[in-house]
């Protein structure tokens, strides 16, 4: 074995690329003084495997199909069955890590084997293509964003491989994850989408919801209570325009990324109130494994842009007395700048230019609270 390996080859079993045995190699295996290392380029990791493993490895590097590779083991004396384990469990772990991926697809997706819908989020058309057996219920989370048309300009291929879900934009593999963690793999991605190919000035990491035609904005912290607010808000009245990122255009008017709120476990009994159906709803994973379920809000704001009425920088704390304070412009300009985000991914003279219209035209608070109920009174009172 060379002390060095392929970088991003692409590696076939067996004579037809469209074999289901087909990897996409993405890391590089090394012997270091005995030690056999594998590097993840992408994602600048390093994993020690032992000398069965690194066979593998260099078995699946020659496009070697797992069945066949199992079989070489097992002619050293170790049980078929138990090289047959060996072998799954080594390539769903690389799977899993980013090491290796199937192949996009080379045909497109059949209507009997995949279920496809098209999203309209911020002026994009993006049609996503689910495996039949894996759409349902991670597809009910996007169904609000649904539109009826064959026009797309984007294309998020879903194919099922070993277990886990892969997400193809076009024919370019981009991640994949297990079933239970489809639904937020898809919003990171849509939201990735939107940020990058959407017509914006500034992207601002702010709840958003409408009220006498005006946006409000909340910014805070994560643990601030963003989400559980939002709704408590839409609870009372208020139209739903976004949970997490609202985007400003240079005039400074506001439209809000619609996605279901994702609500951690912790929460659930807090929305119980407001989204009486929360308990009924899948539940989910994200990437830390943490347990959540999407709140589909029951009232929608207009998509088109609105100007700004209020920013609110929240902080919430354990007894804190209810106030809702007016704010001067520098403390609201740093609240809408943490964790902004602008086209080229650079804030820009111009960029600022549409922070300053907005806090020029919007009012502007600190909210300081523990209780929900007083928050809502408050934002109502001032905001409506």
């Amino acid at each position: 074995m060379s002390q060095h390996r392929a970088v991003d080859g692409t590696v076939a079993a067996g004579p037809a690329d469209h074999s289901p045995s087909t990897f996409v190699i993405q890391g590089r295996l090394a012997r270091v003084r005995r030690q056999n290392i594998l590097f993840d380029s992408r994602g600048q990791a390093i994993f020690a495997v032992n000398d069965t493993a690194a066979d593998i490895w260099c078995s699946v590097e020659e496009g070697m199909p797992p069945a066949a590779i199992a079989f070489e083991i097992a002619r050293g004396g170790i049980d078929r069955h138990e090289a047959n384990r060996y072998v799954e469990a080594a390539l769903e772990d690389w799977e899993r890590l980013g090491l290796i991926r199937p192949r996009a697809p080379l045909s497109p997706p059949s209507a009997y084997e995949h279920v496809s819908r098209v999203v309209a989020i911020a002026g994009l058309h993006i049609r996503i293509a689910y495996p039949a057996a894996w759409a349902f219920p991670a597809i009910a989370v996007f169904r609000h964003l649904e539109v009826q048309t064959d026009a797309a300009d984007i294309l998020l291929h879903l194919a099922e491989h070993r277990g886990r879900i892969h997400l193809f934009r076009d024919s370019d593999w981009i991640q994949s994850c297990s079933p239970d963690e489809l639904p937020v793999m898809l919003k990171g991605q849509l939201l990735t989408e939107v940020l990058e190919h959407g017509a914006y000035e500034l992207a601002v990491h702010a709840a958003a919801l409408v009220g006498n035609q005006r946006v409000v904005l909340l910014c805070g912290n994560p643990g601030a209570g963003k989400t559980t607010l939002t709704m408590a808000l839409v609870h009372a009245g208020f139209g739903f325009a976004a949970d997490d990122v609202a985007l400003l255009d240079s005039k400074g008017r506001c439209v809000g990324l619609p996605f279901a709120p994702a609500v951690k476990a912790g929460a659930w009994p807090l929305l119980a109130e407001f989204c009486p159906d929360l308990h009924a709803r899948p539940i989910f994973r994200r990437p830390d494994r943490r347990r959540v379920r999407f709140a589909v809000p029951s009232t929608f704001a207009p998509h088109s842009p609105q100007s700004v009425g209020s920013v609110i920088l929240l902080r919430r704390g354990h007894d804190a007395k209810a106030c809702l304070a007016p704010v001067d412009p520098a403390s609201a300009l740093r609240g809408l700048l943490n964790g902004a985000f602008a086209p080229g991914r650079e804030l820009t003279g111009t960029a600022f230019d549409t922070l300053t219209k907005v806090i020029g035209s919007a009012q502007a608070y600190c909210l300081t609270y523990s209780r929900l109920d007083d928050a809502v009174e408050l934002i109502a009172k001032a905001c409506r």
